[in-house]
């Protein structure tokens, strides 16, 4: 299978491999950041390398310090499903996601 790269840091790769997303370390580990139904469209690795984000079928947040590869996922429930276009990085624990419509929402990282 073919991986496509969404994000790369100076210690970290985020790819996928069709549905499936996973963040890679330069020391060989890796964490799988689950299945997106559609691929996943966009993916962020956090300026201090802390945390990475990924999403389309809404949003999986995913720890690369310790514990490395804990992830929560957000906007994902049957019925109130997010479709995310884009990620941006706005602090260090925030980031804002775009929705389908364009809009720009503000998601806080504290509640990871």
């Amino acid at each position: 299978m073919t991986s496509t790269e969404l994000a790369r840091s100076a210690r970290f790769i985020v790819q996928h491999e069709y549905e499936h997303a996973k963040v890679t370390a330069a020391d060989g580990r890796q964490a799988s950041l689950g299945e997106f139904y559609g691929d996943p469209a966009v993916a962020l690795i956090d300026i201090n390398e802390q945390w990475c984000a990924v999403a389309g079928e809404g949003l999986v947040l995913c720890r690369l310090e310790q514990p490395f590869g804990q992830c929560a996922a957000y906007f994902r429930e049957s019925g109130e499903t997010v479709w995310i276009t884009g990620l941006r990085q706005t602090g260090p624990f925030a980031l804002q996601w775009q929705g389908e419509d364009g809009a720009w929402s503000t998601f806080d990282l504290d509640t990871m």
